[in-house]
């Protein structure tokens, strides 16, 4: 929805650290504790120490206090990443790394490329995903196309589905709250002999509130009566089992699932009464499965992994006055599909390092279509469909000098059926300093995005598109002090795009296309620094966090600030964990103004402070209650111009654990 300029795609990021209020204790949550293997960052287990990208990891504790509304409120708390929320639960929302382009930011689940293949850009609806039993979430920035390919050019969301651990563990919850708000889960998992399995559900039910006002026409009195909802429905379920067939062999298999309804409003409609009308609902239903077998051979030297995998969304948007006359309503019903398969090997060269390489295919399909009212008479628009296959090669190769220098170097060649075959490279160097709890660290690589189907094959495609590419740099520091007591970071980043799509008429189109058409024109560059400290004040009782982003993004063929991103973000809490089975925090967030769309010229959007107060308490080593209180002062702000944000809210819930 962000439309079809790269000034209407590219965010800045920003870094909060995340807590709330559940059953695990915020006092626990020291830097130290924090998981020292991640696998995003190298397409393998690897030491974080070693790691030279910038990576954020968040915690299951930490997804299920801030993911009470959805996916997307769990990954604001990310440096260098925003969102885009267009009217709160359950509305289009998009995750941006860096500056990038909602499509060039990557998504995977269990490492497994997702995406809506009929959108314009090709990324996923946020807003549609609910939290369902969520290990851990893995952050990687930075262009990334050398490691995943195409989308990867902002960087990579890994969202990683838990794995069950020997006996059984059950938990249930129940909140509710502002806005008729009800959320619901539940989970079982467990490990018995060679069998590992966890199966969860997630459902919520908020009326919401009306998403969409135009201020400025209330003031002046032109505009229709605002409704007190938006209703959202939403049911997510996951799972996930593994059988070690051998001691060397291993078969695995995952699923997601997400069904979402809102309301939402049209302001596009030429009648000010069917702004609000209730036939102006979304369904969407979106899924992704794979399965895999891992063998080891040579003794361990060599790991093989093979995976198949596929995911869809099918999306039904009822719009008032949306046929072709431009009076009559219509449903517009998308489907789309991704499915393919991956080899990866991971070769053990001994003191030589490792080398990952592999193959992948994927094809990715696409079909739209309008569903007529009875007796609608007006005219017609064929139903449009889109396919096509890419396939690629990679290879990493990780070494380390001196038992404190690693370094990573990486390539890849992407090639699309009957449109271009695109290199990508990547390198990053980590130095440890043990002796001063320091890590030094930097990266530099280049991105890339294919066009998107719709780029492509519309009305509006463009079968000459070159793909977009961009390079990046970064550099930064970790550094703890006072025997871990505080930790601080510090990042620096650059990142140039060219030949980034847009939209319009220029001579590229077909004379047909009068109305204007795809095409390579676009050049920006975006860079930055991301700050943050963690301190404990008293042990077992005071700890604070803070952090702060500074963004300049500019459209270097407009030579304007790129729209929708403010310059400056951060965060600040405190967290009081000094009375038994007791934790609080109170947080602060603050944006700076920012410039969106309007029509002739862009409207400025004011800056904003948000204030936030979470407590836990636990009862029982079974049962805890908690509760947030969120915008506890009110602050009426705005993400996107015109689209509305929570109120002052509050929320409360039980949850237990055997």
């Amino acid at each position: 929805m962000y439309g079809l300029r790269l000034t209407r795609a590219l965010a800045p990021g920003f870094f909060a650290l995340v807590s709330g209020g559940s059953g695990e204790s915020l006092a626990q949550q020291r830097p130290e504790e924090l998981p020292a293997i991640v696998v995003t960052a190298t397409r393998g287990a690897l030491d974080s120490a070693r790691v030279g990208s910038a990576i954020s990891i968040i915690e299951g504790m930490d997804i299920e206090r801030r993911g009470g509304k959805g996916l997307a409120d769990v990954l604001r708390a990310v440096p260098g990443l925003d969102i885009h929320e267009s009217g709160g639960i359950g509305s289009v929302s998009n995750a941006t790394l860096r500056g990038s382009n909602p499509g060039q930011t990557l998504i995977l689940i269990d490492g497994n490329r997702v995406g809506d293949p009929t959108g314009t850009d090709g990324s996923l609806d946020l807003g549609a995903l609910g939290v369902t039993d969520i290990e851990r979430i893995e952050v990687l920035r930075g262009p990334q196309s050398a490691l995943y390919g195409s989308d990867a050019m902002g960087g990579v969301i890994n969202i990683i589905t838990r794995k069950g651990v020997e006996g059984i563990r059950r938990s249930a919850s129940v909140e509710a709250g502002s806005y008729g708000t009800l959320h619901s889960r539940g989970s079982v998992s467990g490990a018995a002999d060679r069998l590992t399995y966890a199966f969860s559900i997630d459902a919520l039910h908020s009326d919401g509130f009306a998403r969409y006002v135009d201020r400025a026409q209330v003031r002046a009195g032109t505009w229709p009566r605002v409704p007190k909802s938006d209703p959202t429905d939403r049911v997510g379920v996951s799972g996930r089992v593994s059988y070690a067939i051998s001691d060397t062999v291993t078969v695995e298999a995952g699923l997601t699932a997400h069904f979402n309804r809102i309301s939402f409003d049209n302001p596009f409609a030429f009648v000010p009464a069917n702004i609000y009308d209730r036939y102006n609902q979304s369904k969407q239903w979106t899924g992704s499965a794979f399965a895999g077998i891992t063998a080891d051979a040579f003794d361990g030297r060599l790991k093989n992994k093979l995976t198949v995998f596929a995911s869809s969304v099918d999306r039904a948007v009822a719009y008032t006055e949306s046929c072709p006359d431009f009076a009559s309503n219509c449903v517009t019903r998308y489907r789309g599909a991704r499915t393919g398969a991956e080899y990866q090997g991971d070769l053990k060269l001994g003191r030589h390092g490792l080398l990952i390489f592999g193959a992948r295919t994927e094809t990715d399909s696409s079909a739209t279509s309008l569903d007529y009212p009875i007796g609608y008479a007006g005219p017609l628009t064929p139903n449009a469909s889109a396919r096509q296959t890419a396939n690629s090669v990679f290879a990493l190769y990780q070494f380390t000098l001196g038992g404190r220098l690693d370094i990573s170097l990486g390539g890849r060649v992407d090639a699309v059926a009957g449109g271009h075959a695109f290199p990508t490279w990547r390198a990053t160097v980590a130095y440890r300093i043990p002796e001063s709890g320091t890590k030094l660290r930097a990266s530099a690589g280049t991105g890339a995005k294919s066009p998107s189907l719709f780029q492509r094959f519309s009305d509006f495609g463009n079968l000459r598109l070159n793909p977009e590419r961009s390079i990046g740099f970064d550099a930064g520091a970790d550094q703890s002090l006072f025997e871990g007591r505080v930790t601080l970071s510090s990042t620096l980043f650059y990142n140039k795009y060219r030949d980034l799509i847009d939209f319009n008429v220029n001579p590229a189109c077909a004379p047909e296309q009068f109305f204007g058409c795809y095409y390579n024109v676009n050049r920006a560059v975006t860079y930055g620094a991301e700050l943050a400290a963690d301190a404990i004040l008293a042990p077992d009782a005071w700890r604070a966090r803070a952090s702060f982003t500074h963004l300049v993004a500019k459209d270097e063929l407009l030579n304007t600030k790129l729209l929708q991103r403010p310059r400056n973000k951060g965060v600040f809490s405190i967290i009081y964990s000094g009375f038994p089975n007791l934790e609080m925090e109170a947080r602060a967030t603050f944006v700076g103004s920012k410039l969106d769309f309007g029509f002739p010229l862009p409207v400025k959007i004011a800056p904003y402070a948000k204030f936030d107060v979470f407590a836990n308490y636990k009862i029982n080593d079974t049962l805890s209650v908690f509760a947030r209180a969120e915008n506890i002062a009110g602050a009426r702000y705005e993400e996107i111009v015109n689209y509305r944000t929570a109120g002052r809210s509050i929320y409360a819930g039980l949850k237990a654990v055997w």
